[in-house]
Order: structure tokens, then sequence, then C-alpha cells
């Protein structure tokens, strides 16, 4: 590969990895989502996941959320003490408990549903006023790529 052309990408990665790094301080920050009660992004987006799909057991938010059965159950459990969801055993089988969002759960998963959507919206907005549609396809591509690449090295 040309040294330069690698250089260049190296160097870049910087602005990546500052990119990461205020996601991740964005993702680990609470706020009010509509509700009065603040909570952190991997709070609510556990919320969403279970108010999308009754029935979900604690494994099936990890393997979907791609985190650890430990870290899943964290954010279940303090869903559960803030009585946004509600846990079943399974008929027959004291092992396998099954979430649902409560009514309370599923109205905060529905404002959380409607700030991401005005967020992205503007964040879209803002990108299509600097770049156009192919580059942000092309960086998309480009982010799941590095995905893949990071999931091949895990």
């Amino acid at each position: 590969m040309d040294k330069e052309k690698l250089e260049f990408i190296i160097n870049g990665m910087d602005m990546v990895y500052t990119f990461v790094m205020d996601s991740h301080d964005r993702y680990s920050s609470s706020r009010d989502y509509g509700n009065g009660e603040k909570m952190n992004m991997a709070e609510i987006h556990t919320l969403t996941l279970i108010a999308d799909h009754p029935g979900i057991t604690v494994s099936g938010v990890s393997e979907m959320w791609n985190r650890t059965l430990s870290a899943a159950s964290q954010n279940i459990n303090k869903l559960y003490k803030k009585n946004l969801v509600e846990k079943r055993k399974e008929k027959g089988n004291d092992k396998t408990i099954h979430l649902y969002a409560t009514e309370s759960g599923k109205q905060l998963s529905d404002m959380h549903k409607k700030f991401d959507e005005e967020e992205l919206k503007g964040a879209a907005e803002e990108l299509l006023a600097c770049h156009s549609f192919d580059e942000i396809k092309k960086a998309l591509e480009i982010v799941e790529t590095g995905i893949n690449i990071l999931e091949k090295r895990k």
C-alpha cells in the first residue's frame, strides 16, 4: 500500500477516536426523555428494545445489543426498579424470564422514539448541508466496514 495514503488514514483515525469518545460521553450521560426522570441512552434504548419486542429475554436483549449478559441485566434491573419493565417467568420453567414494558415504560419508549427521530433528523439535515447524499452513503459504508473489522478482531 502507498505509504502516504496509509499515513493519511492512520493520522485521520484521531478524528474517529474523537468522534467515538464524544459519542460515548453522550451515550453515558443522563437526560430527561419526557417523564421527568433522567436516564442514560443504554437504559432508554434497552427499554425501547423491550417495548418493541414484548416477551424478549435477558439473553435476547444481550444478543441484540451485542452486550454481555451482565450489562444487559444491570440495565434491565434499573428499568425494573423504576417500574418501566416487568418480568414474567415462563410457565413450567422458573429459569427463563420474559420482559415486558409496563404502560409507563411504553409511553416513555414512545417519547424516546420521538426524541431520537428529531435528533437524527436534525443531524441528517446538518450533514446534508455540508455533504452530498452519495458522500454520506459512502461514509456509512465505511463505518459498516469498520464495524465488521472490529467484529472479526474480537
